[in-house]
């Protein structure tokens, strides 16, 4: 039961497969479409890519998007003005159809969110009895995953890729893959790339063996999904009810 994640970049894209223990254990990068497609082995159980897959808005953002905002995990708005203006064109859309052929089920997701989700479930084990609301987004808002992703063409922030690191392997078996000491700043760029795909493997491997530990919304056929304890998943079904069926979740979780 492969289960795969992809960060969709203008820089080389990464490809992440996890076995179905949850360890990683192919890392691949490609550039362009038919590379990125090439990199996804047979078999694939989930696919997860950091890319919007449906965006059916033109300005504004997505019914997910005003969802994660209520949840105080803001997360870029998206819409198609603005991603063919910023990106020219909506790649992630582009791919979709060809991704769904390749697995038997495929989503997006935010690796920031995760790494704050898997942050947070390192002090709140799924053991624990959930929080009252107001305590659990007091605490949840002083939860900030480390910076790491380079900005525009700047550099890539080592400090924080090591803290990025250590929250997915205190989640999860990194298999060989290790950051390099001291990258030089192609080399970071290179790991950023792979951090999120592999926080992207990982929300498929969760959603695959663990669906009740994760949050879905948007897209019934290709949703956007995290990973979410319980404190998480309440807050998001508390806020769906108020703001109505276009928020429903689309699937377990």
């Amino acid at each position: 039961m492969p289960v795969l994640g992809a960060m969709d970049t203008p820089r080389p894209s990464c490809v992440a497969s996890l076995d179905g223990t949850g360890r990683l254990c192919r890392v691949e990068f490609a550039v362009g479409d038919d590379d990125l497609l090439a990199a996804i082995p047979d078999g694939v159980c989930v696919a997860a890519i950091d890319a919007p897959l449906v965006v059916a808005n033109t300005v504004g953002q997505r019914a997910a998007e005003h969802l994660l905002a209520w949840l105080d995990a803001v997360a870029f708005p998206n819409s198609t003005d603005r991603l063919e203006r910023l990106y020219g064109g909506l790649r992630g859309v582009i791919l979709r159809d060809a991704l769904i052929t390749r697995a038997e089920r495929v989503v997006e997701t935010l690796p920031d969110l995760v790494l704050r989700e898997l942050l947070w479930e390192q002090s709140h084990p799924a053991s624990d009895d959930a929080l009252e609301l107001a305590e659990y987004r007091s605490e949840w808002l002083g939860v900030r995953p480390p910076r790491y992703r380079p900005k525009g063409r700047g550099r890539a922030t080592a400090a924080g890729l090591a803290a990025a690191a250590a929250i997915l392997e205190a989640a999860m078996d990194l298999g060989d893959w290790t950051l390099i000491p001291d990258p030089d700043d192609w080399q970071a760029i290179a790991d950023a790339a792979c951090l999120d795909a592999v926080a992207c493997a990982y929300t498929a491997w969760r959603l695959a063996t663990a669906p009740g530990r994760t949050l879905l919304m948007g897209d019934l056929q290709t949703p956007l999904a995290i990973p979410a304890d319980a404190n998480l998943r309440a807050r998001a079904e508390l806020h769906r009810a108020r703001l109505g069926a276009a928020h429903r979740p689309s699937g377990p979780g």
